[in-house]
């Protein structure tokens, strides 16, 4: 299954020293409802996760992933965000996975040009895995469909396989695993913008608390919204279980929030933070843009 995200592609007879380069896009959380939890017991991959409601959409804030393929069986990464150039990148841990199931003796470099920014719940680290798995699956030869690229997904992390779904709109459900498709026209253009906090996942939802749920906004109700083009009605139905627990890790988040409405903003916040987005006409909107500080980084986005 050869991805619509391949920028370019390079493939040599013994594979050494074949290339590709991938697209690796970001999304925002619409609507994140925190429904329950797994209890312990269950398998490693669910045990203690909560459960999830979501609807996501794909933006054209996109990093790039380029893999080459090397005799020696390494996987090495490079990128300009130094922090990541470790084996706790889900990029690492996607080829490592890919390697062990079919003994490939082989190694990968791994170039990593991020825009989307680190720790900011716009799933960067799991759509960058996403891009290693399409990426190595067009690369080798592996011909992986869509439901086994999933079951490889879902050892990874939570959000893959969204990015593996190649879905501009979706409905998750599980841990966040489960996948929806939503046939969804529309193009919508936002501002992110992100404070340049970097929050912890696990410790945003570990600070989370299901009865937070009860202010409950019906996700059938946006899926109408998103279908028809209403955004005003977007923006009364758009809701995160999770900004309530990210607010009281960082106190600084929720000063953005209120700076934000001060102003006439919009914003929500997206997955566990801390970037927010907006809906706009407009992407260019240079007012917005010279109402928010220079020290927060803002995009313009569509629908991607």
């Amino acid at each position: 299954m050869d991805s619509p995200l391949i920028l370019s592609l390079k493939r040599q007879s013994r594979f050494y020293g074949s290339k590709i380069k991938i697209l690796s896009p970001a999304k925002i959380n619409l609507y994140l409802n925190i429904i329950g939890k797994y209890p312990a017991g269950l398998p490693a991959g669910q045990a203690g996760f909560h459960r999830l409601e979501s609807v996501v959409e794909r933006i054209s804030l996109c990093d790039e992933v380029t893999l080459r393929v090397k005799k020696d069986p390494a996987i090495n990464i490079s990128c300009n965000y130094k922090k990541l150039e470790t084996r706790a990148n889900l990029i690492f841990k996607t080829l490592q996975l890919l390697k062990r199931k079919f003994k490939i003796p082989f190694g990968f470099d791994v170039l990593l040009r991020k825009k989307i920014p680190a720790g900011s719940g716009l799933g960067g680290g799991s759509s960058n895995a996403a891009s290693a798995f399409l990426g190595a699956n067009a690369l080798l030869g592996l011909k992986l469909k869509t439901q086994e690229l999933y079951q490889l997904g879902t050892q990874v992390g939570s959000d893959v396989n969204f990015f593996l779904s190649g879905s501009r709109f979706a409905f998750l459900t599980g841990r966040g695993e489960k996948v929806e498709p939503l046939d969804i026209k529309k193009t919508f253009s936002h501002f992110i913008i992100w404070p340049r906090i970097e929050l912890s996942t696990r410790r945003v939802y570990k600070n989370a608390r299901v009865n937070l749920t009860k202010v409950f906004n019906n996700v059938k109700i946006l899926k109408y919204a998103l279908k028809r083009g209403d955004t005003d009605l977007i923006k009364r139905s758009v809701f995160n279980a999770l900004e309530r627990g990210a607010y009281s890790l960082c106190a600084e988040l929720r000063e953005v929030k209120e700076y934000l409405r001060k102003r006439g903003i919009f914003a929500r916040m997206t997955g566990s933070g801390s970037a927010f987005y907006t809906f706009s006409l407009d992407t260019r909107n240079s007012k917005l843009r010279a109402t928010i500080p220079d020290k927060w980084p803002v995009f313009g986005v569509t629908t991607f």
